[in-house]
């Protein structure tokens, strides 16, 4: 049985340019950043990049559908989820916050019902979206580009005790950068035995995955059982060329 998984940086479906982090303010009475979300939702034209982007995934048709800075805002035209759904893909419902508007990371599936794991340390929960599909786990992570410490501290030592099963973690870890903390993690992954699954397949390194630094932070690590059972594993930068999102695609095929 063949099984295809693909995660996206879909940037909050502003395009190859327009970020969501453009639209913060600064709060002087809580002395923190906000998003500005109705402006978000009512000034940046989100039509265009949703259509290529449903385009895009009905001709990949992966079973397992993981989206990085998925847009969930009450103040958005667009039912990105309803839309989702009816082209076949449920979501892991514990991946959606209950209240409020977030860019998070979710897991949409087209049959069977995985069962979602809590993220290491109850950290920074949005980031992640981990669930156990049969005996696949099955991590959808978009790593903090600051290099949390806290956050890599909890993610490294959850994949490394889950490298003895089939392991999959996959998405924008942001790790392009030999001198900070994500690629040091990434690196200390594969020194465990985890294996870089671009790379074993004789591909480049440096085979850059985002538009404006075009350095390579989009991965697909596994466990050398489940490396095993990889058909192909791709980096399609359709997306990123034709300006969808800023990021490549990671699609991982997988033969059971």
């Amino acid at each position: 049985m063949r099984k295809r998984i693909m995660a996206i940086n879909a940037n909050d479906f502003g395009g190859k340019t327009g970020h969501l982090m453009c639209h913060r303010y600064f709060n002087n009475r809580d002395r923190r950043y906000h998003i500005d979300w109705r402006y978000w939702a009512k000034q940046v034209d989100k039509t265009l990049t949703w259509k290529g982007l449903k385009k895009y995934i009905l001709k990949k048709s992966p079973d397992i559908l993981i989206i990085e800075e998925m847009l969930i805002s009450s103040y958005e035209d667009i039912d990105f989820i309803g839309e989702l759904a009816e082209m076949g893909y449920s979501y892991v419902e514990e991946c959606l916050p209950e209240r409020g508007n977030y860019s998070l990371t979710m897991t949409f599936y087209k049959e069977g019902n995985p069962e979602y794991l809590n993220s290491p340390g109850n950290y920074r929960g949005n980031r992640s979206a981990i669930c156990k599909d049969g005996d696949l786990i099955i991590c959808g992570s978009h790593f903090p580009c600051e290099s949390d410490e806290v956050f890599l501290e909890h993610m490294g030592g959850f994949v490394i005790a889950h490298l003895g099963e089939d392991f999959l973690l996959i998405g924008d870890l942001n790790a392009n950068d030999p001198t900070r903390g994500n690629k040091q993690m990434v690196n200390r992954l594969l020194d465990e035995g985890a294996v870089d699954l671009w790379t074993a397949a004789g591909n480049d390194e440096h085979t850059p995955t985002e538009a404006q630094y075009q350095g390579r932070l989009d991965y697909a690590i596994a466990s050398q059982s489940l490396a095993k059972k990889v058909e192909n594993i791709e980096i399609d930068p359709f997306l990123m060329n034709e300006g969808i999102t800023d990021h490549a695609a990671v699609i991982v095929d997988i033969v059971n």
